[in-house]
């Protein structure tokens, strides 16, 4: 007959084996070193490899040169000069040709506090091209007067660009018709600048001027005056001096003035001309200026809009020097057409850009300029607009804007543009 089990035995039984299964494998796992050289071979590659995979990723040679760029202020450091003295490009306008020039910029007294400019700043710069385009210009600045934010500069230069492009007057003129002229100009004054907060800005100030107009160097055309009479063309014949009076407000809330994403900047500027000689040329002129930029939403990519509309409007009986005249065509406004293609009274001006970040240090941009000039500013409508459009490739770095090169398009036909500064 089959025996019965006893349970208590079977556990006592089962708890016997178990531990004779687990006794020799502590022993074992006792009498084994802590740690073989295999072992902390293995440990440490693995560490190494953990590390690795950690660590930020090696950055491409562009890239490394831009960030250093960021953290070294490269253009700070090589225009900045040696004791103040530095390279000046002498601002001319486009078509002068390579331009070569020198700078001496020096602060004196620093102002106590976060504010670091220097409380006064001596300034010049003379420069030339190869198309024989000079400026000089020297001034001083006194910063923040009685602790206030509150700037005062004097200033004075000479300037005188000897091939500059007229097509006539009125949104008829033609390209059959350009000529060139000489602008000659001294030029003296002095303009406060008070900060009554950070984002806004108010200007005043006033200035002599002394213009003169003069034939064209440029050999590839005729001089303005060989086709245009001086009937037409005010200001061609004779040049009076001028008293010129300004006020000027922006409130700029841009997230990056250099390299904007972000923001807008609104602006305003009334000027008073007053001739001083000929009781001819005395008129009023408004700048306005309007700059919006709308980020999308994954932050690489941004609508920048901008209009710019010029109102003159002269006295009774008087004239706008055609060389005063607001222009439209170049870099800056118009882009499809040549510099100063468009002059007259009062310009309109709309720009649309669609930029996004191509890559770390570049950007691309699809653009379409509108604009018109008018004589009368009842003219000056939405309607019969010239339009250029175009890509754009912009270089910069994460703090600034590099250099850009715009490929144009209008009915004119197309036109590539270097630049080394924002179109707005």
């Amino acid at each position: 007959m089959p025996t019965s089990r006893n349970p208590r035995a079977g556990a006592a039984a089962c708890c016997g084996l178990l531990l004779a299964l687990l006794v020799p494998s502590v022993a074992a796992a006792q009498d084994r070193p802590a740690d073989t050289p295999e072992r902390a071979a293995v440990l440490a590659a693995a560490r190494d490899e953990k590390a690795a995979e950690a660590a930020p990723p090696e950055r491409p040679a562009v890239e490394k040169a831009l960030y250093w760029y960021d953290n070294q202020y490269l253009f700070a450091k090589i225009f900045g000069g040696w004791n103040g003295i530095h390279l000046a490009g002498g601002d001319f306008p486009a078509g002068a040709g390579m331009k070569f020039g020198v700078g001496y910029t020096r602060g004196l007294g620093s102002i106590a506090g976060e504010d670091t400019r220097r409380r006064v700043e001596i300034d010049s710069a003379a420069a030339y091209s190869t198309r024989g385009y000079t400026r000089g210009m020297a001034g001083l600045t006194v910063n923040r007067i009685g602790g206030a934010p509150v700037d005062v500069r004097v200033r004075g230069q000479y300037y005188e660009f000897p091939q500059e492009d007229f097509f006539g007057l009125g949104p008829d003129s033609t390209t059959e018709n350009r000529t060139d002229y000489l602008l000659r100009s001294s030029e003296a004054g002095a303009e406060l600048r008070w900060k009554p907060a950070r984002k806004l800005d108010l200007v005043g100030g006033v200035a002599y001027l002394q213009p003169t107009i003069g034939s064209g160097t440029d050999s590839r055309y005729p001089s303005t005056e060989e086709i245009f009479g001086a009937a037409g063309v005010p200001g061609l014949s004779a040049q009076p001096d001028f008293l010129r009076s300004q006020a000027a407000a922006a409130f700029d809330w841009r997230d990056n003035p250099q390299h904007p994403k972000a923001g807008g900047r609104y602006a305003a500027q009334f000027s008073d001309f007053r001739d001083q000689n000929l009781d001819a040329y005395s008129f009023r002129q408004l700048d306005l200026d309007l700059q919006q930029y709308v980020p999308l939403p994954n932050q690489y990519r941004t609508i920048a809009l901008r209009a710019a509309a010029v109102f003159t409007d002269p006295r009774r009986g008087h004239d706008v020097p055609f060389y005063y005249q607001p222009t439209l065509g170049g870099s800056q406004e118009l882009r499809g057409f040549r510099e100063f293609r468009f002059r007259d009274r009062n310009s309109l001006s709309l720009t649309a850009e669609y930029r996004w970040e191509a890559a770390w240090l570049l950007d691309g941009a699809l653009f379409v300029d509108a604009g018109k000039v008018a004589r009368e500013r009842a003219d000056l409508n939405f309607r019969d607009l010239d339009v250029s459009y175009g890509v754009g490739f912009r270089v910069h770095s994460n703090r600034a804007f590099v250099t850009r090169l715009d490929l144009a398009f209008s009915r004119e036909g197309f036109i590539p543009m270097l630049r080394f500064e924002h179109v707005f």
